[in-house]
C-alpha cells in the first residue's frame, strides 16, 4: 500500500513539473525533439549561420581571387622540340551558400557551426610567350571553356559568428 502512495506520488510529482509556463525548460525539450513547432520569431543556429554565408562568400571570393592572381606558368608543346609558355588563373566568379550545420560539442570545446559554399570559377589564360619569365609578367585575360565548382566548408563558433579562417575545400 505504502508503495502505491508513493509511487501516485512521484507520478503527481512528474506530471506537476512537466507542465510548465511557456517558454520553459519542457517547452524547450518538446521543441527540440521536433514535438512541439517552434515559436513564432524563432531564429535557430544554423538559420543565423546560413544567413551569414553571404557576407562570407563575398569576403572569401575577393580573397581567392586575390591569392589565385599569381597563377601558374604552363608549357603547350609545338612539336618535339619547340612550344610556348602561358599563364592560366582560376578566376572565382559567383558563389552559392548550400548549407549550414550544427557540430557536435567535443569534449575540450564547445558546439558550432560548418557552412558550405559553392564557387563557381572559369580559367583564363595568357598570350603564348617564349620564356617562362615572359609568361609571368603576362596577364591571364583570355577566357577558355573550362569552368567549374569548388565547395568549401567554413567553421562558425557556437554562436553562430565566422572565425574568419580560410575555407577548407571539400567534396559534396
Amino acid at each position: 500500500m505504502v508503495r502505491k502512495i508513493v509511487f501516485v506520488l512521484a507520478a503527481c510529482v512528474a506530471v506537476c513539473s512537466c507542465s510548465s509556463a511557456p517558454n520553459g525548460v519542457m517547452d524547450k525539450v518538446l521543441v527540440d525533439f521536433g514535438l512541439r513547432a517552434q515559436p513564432e520569431g524563432h531564429v535557430s543556429g544554423t538559420d543565423r549561420v546560413f544567413e551569414r554565408l553571404d557576407e562570407v562568400g563575398q569576403t572569401e571570393i575577393k580573397r581567392m581571387n586575390l591569392a589565385a592572381q599569381h597563377g601558374s606558368i604552363k608549357f603547350q608543346r609545338q612539336n618535339e622540340l619547340r612550344g610556348k609558355f602561358y599563364k592560366e588563373v582560376k578566376v572565382y566568379e559567383s558563389f552559392y551558400p548550400t548549407d549550414a550545420r550544427a557540430v557536435s560539442r567535443s569534449a575540450g570545446g564547445e558546439g558550432g557551426f560548418h557552412g558550405y559554399i559553392e564557387f563557381a570559377y572559369r580559367t583564363y589564360q595568357s598570350a603564348r610567350k617564349n620564356t617562362r619569365a615572359e609568361a609571368a609578367g603576362e596577364t591571364a585575360s583570355i577566357p577558355t571553356d573550362e569552368t567549374g565548382r569548388e565547395t568549401f566548408r567554413y567553421t562558425f563558433g557556437a554562436s553562430g559568428n565566422w572565425d574568419g579562417s580560410k575555407g577548407t575545400r571539400t567534396k559534396r
